[in-house]
């Protein structure tokens, strides 16, 4: 939860009605509920909301957990235009300058938080899971 105060400015108040737990190299958020204490004794392969994965000594916050967090963000934010999100979903990277700390950063376009990206000096590149672009579109209904 630190990670994320420092990294992007969410405040820890934030996460006050979560639970984290860390199994393997992933860290799970979890909705604070008694009734969690019903399931424990239950096998389970994952629980909750991917939040964070340790890449070495490196921590990565998962683009689901940015879509869900990100409103809270003060910091390390970048904006693209549609067209330079259609290239880094396209190319997979992009490269032009970006303000910010080099590391990893929520990508927003037109208002709406896309996910993660990870920001080089001149280079953004695409953090996204596979399965969230493919090659169908879909149709915006109201």
């Amino acid at each position: 939860m630190e990670f994320f105060r420092r990294r992007f400015g969410i405040p820890g108040a934030i996460f006050s009605n979560y639970y984290l737990y860390r199994r393997g190299r992933t860290a799970w958020l979890v909705n604070k509920d008694i009734r969690l204490q019903d399931l424990a004794l239950l096998q389970v392969k994952s629980i909750g909301m991917p939040l964070l994965r340790w890449l070495g000594p490196h921590l990565k916050p998962t683009s689901v957990a940015l879509q869900l967090l990100g409103a809270h963000a003060n910091k390390n934010i970048v904006t693209l235009t549609s067209a330079q999100l259609r290239d880094l979903v396209e190319r997979r990277e992009i490269k032009t300058e970006f303000a910010g700390t080099p590391g990893y950063v929520i990508v927003v376009s037109t208002s709406l938080i896309i996910g993660c990206a990870l920001h080089l000096p001149g280079r953004l590149i695409s953090q996204f899971p596979r399965y969230m672009f493919t090659s169908q579109t879909w149709e915006y209904v109201l």
